[in-house]
């Protein structure tokens, strides 16, 4: 990790202080790959069909004021991607058909987790996104697809996260609840995003021009988050299958009258899991399924002269899930963000979001009850047998996104935890941080 942190910390000095710098060199700011195009190899590669990514993201966090510790600590989290996609059309004439593979490893520590919450609570949000599941490689994609009848219909099966095909949502932002998928952020223990795989199997259907529906089958499978050791992360058996997780999402990409004709995506999906599930409010007690609905929205609302990509953006996302089983009982995010804010910089893009956790009053009310049994009336910052008890727990953000190349993007933040883990007794939190993405 340090070694990455240093690299890291040298070339963007090297950003910084080059304005002039040359095409040629890797920090110029029309290189698309940090390590170039391979005397052209790698573009005549990806027209045979052959192309190979390979990123590091690095997010770092400063505790400003605030939180469980009330101190100024810092941690660094990273992420290295390797991943090649392959065209089978052009390999191997199998029409409208395309395989991937992407390889990951995370490393590091989580501020929040160190120092913003009560390290008795369970965790809600997060300020490093790309911080959990292990510091382990993992196999996070495996999967081929293939077309039928001009694509409109496709058929997808392999090793895969859920968010890859359903809840799927943009990340303009370092926060966890304001970056993708949001499923993944409250019922994490039967939907995995990115970096976990899972077997299985979807099915997309285009049956107007501006209306998708989409069906999946995904096993189950606590082995695929354990974290003991490199082997887990590449685990392929589904021994202990423990039910199937059954995705349906509606999409619908309208170009309205209302905002200029600009375009948005708007998504309505629901989910069953015939995994067994605990209850939340009675001991011992255990239902035969789970259940959760989603709605994402994405629209432009303005476009900036000639370019179709510059303007400013909005989303929303929101998830209700079972209440009976489930502590988190639904979540919401409002982001917005401008691309293109200065003509000088057409890439670069401002970025605002509020994301909101709301924990299950029958959560809250068995936490009190068990302190109660233990003779806590109020909350007790050293008690180790103390259950910090929870309520709602709100992020928001503000960052700017500095586009150096397509090979380099920086992006500082300011974050604000209202209420962190949940807790009312726990500080208000205020966090700088740096995202810092290099495509090699």
């Amino acid at each position: 990790m340090n070694n990455y942190i240093s690299a890291l910390s040298v070339l963007t000095a090297s950003v910084l202080l080059s304005p002039l710098s040359m095409a040629n060199q890797p920090w110029s700011q029309d290189r698309q790959w940090l390590f170039g195009d391979w005397n052209g190899e790698r573009t005549q590669l990806e027209q045979q069909g052959y192309k190979f990514t390979a990123a590091l993201m690095n997010q770092s966090a400063y505790g400003l004021d605030g939180g469980y510790k009330d101190n100024n600590g810092f941690e660094t989290t990273s992420q290295l991607t390797f991943g090649a996609n392959f065209d089978l059309a052009k390999i191997a004439g199998w029409d409208d058909t395309t395989a991937n593979i992407i390889v990951t490893k995370r490393e590091g520590k989580s501020l929040t987790n160190e120092s913003i919450k009560d390290p008795r609570a369970s965790q809600l949000g997060n300020v490093q996104e790309v911080y959990g599941r292990g510091e382990i490689w993992r196999l996070t994609q495996a999967w081929v697809k293939k077309g039928f009848n001009d694509n409109t219909v496709q058929f997808k099966i392999g090793r895969m996260g859920l968010s890859d095909d359903f809840n799927a949502s943009h990340c303009e932002f370092q926060n966890l609840l304001l970056c993708g998928g949001q499923l993944g952020k409250s019922i994490g223990s039967i939907w995995y995003n990115w970096p976990v795989s899972v077997w299985g199997a979807n099915l997309k259907y285009q049956f107007a021009p501006e209306w998708t529906v989409g069906l999946g089958v995904y096993e189950v499978n606590p082995d695929n988050i354990k974290t003991a050791s490199n082997s887990d992360g590449f685990n392929l058996d589904m021994n202990n299958v423990e039910g199937a997780l059954i995705p349906v999402e509606l999409i619908w990409k309208p170009k309205l009258a209302l905002f200029n004709g600009l375009p948005g995506e708007y998504k309505l999906g629901a989910l069953y899991s015939s995994a067994e599930a605990n209850d939340v409010s009675v001991a011992g007690k255990v239902h035969d399924s789970k259940h959760s609905v989603w709605l994402n929205a994405q629209q432009q609302l303005s476009q900036q002269g000639a370019d179709a990509k510059r303007g400013l953006y909005v989303s929303f996302n929101a998830v209700i899930n079972d209440k009976d089983t489930t502590a988190v009982t639904s979540t919401q995010q409002l982001a917005f963000w401008y691309k293109g804010p200065f003509d000088s910089r057409p890439n670069d893009s401002v970025g605002f979001g509020l994301a909101n956790y709301v924990v299950n009053d029958r959560v809250t009310d068995r936490q009190i009850a068990t302190n109660n049994s233990r003779g806590y009336v109020d909350y007790d910052a050293f008690a180790t047998d103390y259950v910090p008890v929870q309520d709602d727990e709100l992020n928001v953000e503000l960052n700017y996104s500095y586009q150096w190349s397509p090979a380099i993007m920086l992006r500082p933040n300011l974050q604000y935890i209202y209420q962190p883990a949940g807790i009312k007794a726990v500080k208000d939190a205020w966090v700088a941080g740096l995202t810092m993405r290099i495509n090699f």
